[in-house]
């Protein structure tokens, strides 16, 4: 059997069994019959067209209140990556945040298309994007979770009805429109193995009824802080050196210091290695050890140092007016304020030339300078200096202070003119964030006389009190960066049936739509500067940027035949620097029998670049893997070219074009009777002219290819005259690479067995199967397919699905979770061939009791297997060992909520 059909083959026999389970239990049941309800007319997220309750001809996948809170999870973020159509690769949550350029942002992505390419909207609304390192996404920590009545996640792109840059879907979530009463709840999270505790606090108060007093208000208030955990504290995270796999990313920058001599001896060495070789005495274990690979040198293990999930709270503020003008007029206004504090410890600082412009040495008069270690090598001369590679561990790890708020105020009216539907709004939002600098980042101007003195000790863990005091008046502390994006306009849409047609009634909508976004990012003048060492080199700030995006839309939902409907949707877009475009949307649904559906659409997409990704001012990072230079370390052994994360630069780019998509649906729902329903649908999108950022693994993987135009040198050094400059900068520039592809098809089960003697029972299941997941090299020479293995800058993993199993019976109910995705496989360092990353298995339980009146009690536990995340030997990310995108290192955890409810 064809490998794809037979992992297929499995994950469905795995769900059909349930089904099967639960029809054996359910059968002493008589079946019941289905009364006729009166079906109101609502708006579907996807199209303009108020319509009666069902399914429709775009595949939608809605999550509501119950089911949110049957799953345990405590923010957006966390429950979205349950969805199996968001695929993890290309998302972003607060573990990938250590050492990045976005910490404290979440977002989604779906089919693994990216957090820019996934539309997210609150109500429908935009909400203006991440304002640290350009604003490519929305912040899903901004959205009030406690305050969702549902999310509804629209799998096609829905460009004609939305914008056009929703390529990958949209996902819409939905707070409820009225409430009243008072509800509070209480929730406590903790781990069985120590660390990422977390504890959630919300409450609701709402008061007016809109039919009687034809008024409600109501706020609603959510408050959640996590706790951090540290990579030592779980043994698949703990170290960087992983000799089974071919992983070693310790570093050369090390405490003691690594030192090597300009026109004395060669190679990189240690002090505190005896010339016989290394002893129990060696370097600073855990934090520093030789390693096979350089048995002469202390390799800082900096995954000692670091949290993998960072300590951070969480503040979600929203309220909501409603006010009944008359029976068929209603005016709003909503306003709601996210504030969110991140704290981030990443590795000590590392000390060496190669992260500053002047050189990190030890003068031969310092007291601490190995005299009688550099007379006995080879060509040390004890009248030179030493060039050190070292690492302020006794200053603690650089630490981060992310603080991110975001407003909104969203006002507008809604209703019914004659027979026409009309809705209007004008929308605020604002993200602010600050980066503040709180400890471990060190001057050069400041830092660098100091050390050149010979009064600290690069050798030890602990100086003297006098000096320890003089390398803390060394640090950089304050406000870093303070970023801002906004997003404001109008829109305003009406809709009506303008006529009879032989099938039935022609319906129409018609809308506008105009925002203005900015975006603004200042940096301090340490920053502006560079004058931080192993920090982001010189960042100049960004001015304020705008563009004006204006749009119209028209759809029209056409009955062909009784069974038979069309809708047709056209987008027109004008952009203030891109120009024009016009995007249609086609959709058929076809309805045989009463128990079929069968539906397919086709669309087109237009996503210009971010302002990012146009006018960001160039910066240096660092390379997210751990690099040999293939010219200069097999020659010079140096910790100045070998595993080493060069600095890299990265910047916007005024020449990019804008990406344009084609999407493609096709598939259908049965649903024979009121107890089953099954939905299979196939897509396929296609991106070309994508937006990419050619990143370190693109480079050093084929090095010869990329180095002539992606690697920038020093000039060539004295001691080495005849090989190239040491490696400056890797420029990892954004640009147009061709395309971008994939294909698969989602899966949609869910079984509702008629009451038994043992209660109700209901079974669902999401799943999506990837066929092809392909994206263009860099050099637009081959086309390759990644779906099942890890690629160019992520897994894509072949079959991902959730399946819940829920019971009631009178007051009690229970929920058992499974979630399950693919393994995948990744470049094996030991055979050049590859190895194979485990599948995910997680199972989550939760009891509930509903007796008493106004309480309601969960409790339950996730993961219940205590399964770790598989092993990996990805670099692309500060965690070692696994793939932050793939797993939650946590482990087992426990919870327990209680919800208080006065109506």
């Amino acid at each position: 059997m064809n490998p794809r059909m037979k992992t297929l083959s499995f994950a469905l026999v795995q769900v059909f069994g349930v089904g099967v389970a639960m029809t054996v239990l359910s059968a002493p049941a008589n079946a019941q019959t289905q009364t006729a309800q009166t079906r109101e007319r609502i708006e579907v997220t996807g199209s303009n067209i108020k319509r009666v309750e069902g399914e429709t001809a775009l595949p939608v996948t809605v999550i509501g209140k119950e089911e949110i809170q049957s799953t345990g999870v405590q923010t957006a973020q966390d429950l979205l990556d349950r969805l199996s159509a968001n695929q993890s690769f290309g998302g972003f949550t607060e573990q990938r945040g250590a050492g990045s350029t976005l910490v404290g942002f979440t977002g989604a992505s779906l089919r693994g298309f990216g957090y820019q390419r996934t539309l997210v909207l609150l109500n429908g609304k935009r909400i203006a994007p991440y304002a640290l390192s350009g604003g490519q996404g929305v912040d899903l920590s901004a959205i009030p979770v406690a305050a969702i009545e549902r999310i509804e996640i629209l799998r096609d792109g829905a460009s004609a009805v939305y914008g056009t840059d929703a390529i990958a879907g949209v996902i819409n979530f939905i707070l409820r429109k009225d409430f009243r009463g008072i509800e509070a709840s209480a929730t406590l999270l903790d781990t069985e193995h120590g660390g990422g505790k977390n504890t959630r606090y919300n409450a609701s108060v709402g008061a007016g009824d809109l039919a009687r007093d034809r008024w409600n208000v109501y706020f609603t208030a959510d408050y959640l802080k996590q706790d951090a955990l540290k990579a030592s504290a779980r043994a698949i995270s703990h170290t960087a050196y992983i000799p089974e796999l071919g992983v070693d990313r310790t570093s050369g920058n090390s405490v003691p210091a690594n030192i090597t001599q300009p026109g004395g001896f060669s190679g990189t060495r240690n002090p505190t290695i005896p010339v016989a070789g290394a002893d129990a005495n060696s370097c600073f274990p855990p934090f520093s050890f030789p390693t096979a690979g350089s048995p002469r040198q202390c390799r800082f293990d900096f995954a000692s140092t670091i949290n993998t999930i960072p300590e951070f709270t969480k503040e979600n503020y929203i309220g909501k007016g409603t006010f009944q003008i008359s029976p068929d007029h209603q005016a709003y206004i909503e306003g709601s304020y996210y504030k969110g504090k991140f704290n981030y410890i990443v590795s000590p600082t590392p000390v060496s030339s190669g992260f500053t412009i002047t050189h990190m040495t030890l003068p031969p008069t310092s007291a601490f300078y190995p005299t009688a270690y550099v007379a006995a090598l080879p060509g040390g001369n004890t009248s030179l200096p030493l060039e050190l590679s070292y690492r302020t561990v006794e200053l603690g790890g650089r630490a981060d202070e992310a603080k991110v708020s975001q407003s909104r105020v969203v006002a507008g009216l809604q209703g019914t003119f004659r027979t026409w539907d009309y809705s209007t709004a004008f929308n605020w939002t604002e993200n602010k964030q600050t980066d503040t600098y709180v400890g471990g980042y060190i001057s050069e101007a400041r830092f660098g006389p100091l050390l050149r003195s010979g009064v600290v000790n690069p050798f030890t863990l602990s100086n003297s009190p006098s000096v320890f005091q003089q390398m803390q008046a060394t640090q950089i502390l304050g406000d870093a960066s303070v970023n801002k994006a906004k997003n404001y306009g109008w829109d305003g849409k009406i809709s009506n049936e303008i006529m009879q047609l032989p099938a039935g009634p022609l319906a129409f909508a018609f809308g506008l739509d105009w925002r203005k976004e900015s975006l603004q990012q200042t940096n301090s003048d340490f920053l502006s500067s560079g004058d931080i060492i192993g920090g982001a080199g010189a960042i100049p700030s960004l001015p304020e940027v705008t563009r004006k995006v204006g749009a119209a839309f028209v759809e029209f939902n056409i009955p062909i035949l009784r069974n038979l409907e069309g809708n047709v949707a056209v987008r027109y877009d004008n952009y203030s620097d891109f120009g024009n475009t016009t995007n249609p949307k086609f959709t058929l649904r076809y309805t045989p029998t009463r128990e079929l559906l069968l539906r397919a659409a086709y669309g087109t997409g237009f996503r210009a670049p971010t302002l990012s990704d146009l006018y960001q001012p160039p910066l240096l990072t660092n390379t997210a893997g751990s690099w040999d230079d293939p010219l200069r370390c097999p020659v010079t052994h140096s910790v100045f070219d070998c595993n080493l994360q060069f600095n890299a630069q990265q910047g916007g780019n005024a020449a990019l074009q804008p990406e344009k998509s084609h999407q493609w649906y096709l598939g259908g729902v049965w649903e024979p009777n009121a107890q089953f329903s099954a939905g299979v649908d196939y897509f396929r999108i296609h991106v070309k002219n994508l937006i990419a950022t050619i990143d370190d693994n693109t480079i050093f993987n084929d090095f010869e290819r990329w180095a002539p135009t992606q690697i920038v040198r020093r000039p060539p050094d004295a001691q080495n005259p005849n090989l190239p400059g040491q490696i400056a900068f890797v420029l990892e520039n954004t640009v147009n690479v061709g395309a971008q592809e994939t294909s698969g098809i989602d899966v949609d089960l869910a079984y509702r067995a008629p009451p038994t003697a043992w209660g109700r029972f209901v079974a669902r299941m999401n799943g999506t199967y990837v066929l092809h997941w392909k994206q263009t090299t860099f050099d637009a020479t081959d086309y390759p397919d990644f779906v099942g293995q890890r690629g160019q800058t992520g897994a894509i993993t072949r079959w991902r699905h959730y399946l819940s199993l829920d019971w009631t019976s009178g007051p009690w109910g229970a929920t058992a979770v499974q979630w399950f995705q693919n393994g995948y496989s990744e470049p094996d360092a030991i055979t050049g061939g590859n190895r194979r990353v485990g599948t995910y298995e997680i199972y989550d339980l939760q009891g509930r009791f509903t007796g008493w009146k106004y309480v309601r009690i969960e409790a339950g536990v996730r993961n219940i297997f205590d399964r770790a995340p598989p092993v990996s030997n990805q670099n692309a990310n500060f965690q070692v060992g696994y793939d932050p995108q793939y797993g939650d290192p946590r482990g087992r955890m426990y919870y327990a909520t209680i919800r208080l409810q006065w109506k």
